[in-house]
């Protein structure tokens, strides 16, 4: 006879891992499935925002936080912009050890090495065959194997996909390259088409990689060598990580009578950025709520409102980032409303509808300030090129 769980999560990553935290904590019996070993290396930048952590869990993250960071930095063209952040309240992780983290603090049966083959749902109950023999079964099930989830296509879910392509690697840098790239984020616009490259510090590395939605055969991985050896940064010898980011385009069918679907399992990759492991942990929370609420059927509808609404004005705003980088740059980074807006963001404190709101409303305020200080400039000898000028470095190697 199979073993019986009230709830079986596949998938140990953020969104399984956060579900089977909330699930535990409401003392369910909770089996969690990973066809991979724990603490393999995962390739994500891991960037995130500490106040979301602290909003869904009552643990500090400290023992896994590589580096905090204190702005988030673009470079477009022959130009960068910082934007500073209150409180150093981003970090970096290693997802390995994020991962495990997360696992580590629930109450949940942990099976490593087990691939899903099959999944049947009855009326009462769903069975989990896995390729390696063992059956179990839970009154719930909840797919958290990534962007091609055997969980979504055993059960016939989310078969509509549209997914950009990423590859990553984690290079070990000069101190003074270390140095340069300390006390950001960083995200390299202009030099892919509809994406971005980024580099995030580590506690003793660089996180770094390359996204975009369509791009030709071996442009990421060619490209991603260029930038960076800009920055005097060599990938010989080092390995790369290629992987997809289920971008979140439409609603789409994410749960069946018994089964839900978290995380990049369901789609949920931030249109803009590409961000997934804030989703992963919201919609993971969204479903161990609605197998407590009894109320699966309102999870699709939760998910919507609370990811898939925002997302989808992320899509406009994204073709037009992408379309016109340099000109979003230059007129939105030197706004402090923005940066406050993206900070909330990070912070789940805000979607994209909440952001633009806050944007657009504070336009008078910031053409008052810029008016007053571009006439200041005009006095002084100083137009508002020059002024930006001040603003936007040249990109150099080594700088």
């Amino acid at each position: 006879m199979a073993d019986s769980y009230d709830a079986i999560v596949v998938g140990g990553g953020p969104g399984g891992a956060s579900a089977a935290y909330f699930l535990g904590e409401a003392s369910r019996r909770v089996l969690v499935l990973d066809k991979h070993r724990l603490l393999r290396y995962k390739a994500c930048g891991g960037g995130l925002s500490i106040h979301m952590l602290s909003s869904y869990f009552p643990f500090s993250f400290g023992p896994v936080i590589e580096a905090r960071v204190g702005a988030v930095a673009f470079a477009t063209g022959d130009g960068r912009i910082r934007m500073p952040l209150a409180d150093d309240s981003v970090c970096t992780v290693m997802r390995d050890r994020f991962d495990e983290f997360i696992l580590e603090h629930a109450r949940a049966e942990v099976r490593q090495g087990l691939t899903v083959d099959r999944v049947r749902e009855y009326e009462d109950r769903v069975v989990v065959e896995t390729k390696e023999g063992p059956v179990f079964e839970g009154r719930h099930l909840i797919g958290a194997d990534g962007a091609n989830s055997a969980v979504a296509r055993s059960l016939g879910i989310r078969e509509g996909k549209t997914t950009a392509a990423a590859i990553e690697a984690e290079v070990p840098a000069p101190p003074e390259v270390m140095r340069h790239f300390a006390d950001a984020l960083w995200f390299i616009f202009g030099e892919v088409r509809m994406g971005y490259l980024w580099v995030f510090p580590k506690k003793a590395h660089l996180s770094i990689g390359i996204g975009a939605l369509r791009p030709g055969r071996g442009e990421l991985q060619t490209t991603l060598r260029r930038v960076m050896a800009r920055f005097g940064l060599s990938l010989d010898g080092v390995p790369l990580h290629g992987h997809p980011i289920p971008i979140y385009v439409r609603r789409e069918r994410i749960s069946t009578s018994r089964s839900l679907l978290v995380g990049d399992a369901a789609g949920l990759a931030d249109p803009l950025t590409g961000e997934g492991i804030r989703l992963a942990i919201k919609s993971g929370r969204l479903a161990a709520q609605a197998i407590l609420s009894g109320s699966l059927h309102r999870y699709p509808a939760l998910v919507h409102q609370q990811i898939g609404r925002s997302h989808s004005l992320g899509l406009t705003l994204a073709w037009l980032f992408y379309h016109f980088p340099r000109f979003c740059l230059l007129f939105g980074a030197p706004n402090p409303f923005v940066t406050s807006a993206f900070a909330e963001m990070l912070a789940d404190r805000a979607g994209y509808p909440e952001a633009v709101l806050q944007i657009f409303g504070s336009l008078p305020a910031f053409l008052a300030i810029e008016g007053a200080t571009s006439l200041a400039g005009i006095v002084a000898g100083q137009d508002r090129v020059n002024r930006l000028r001040r603003a936007i470095y040249t990109v150099r190697a080594g700088d």
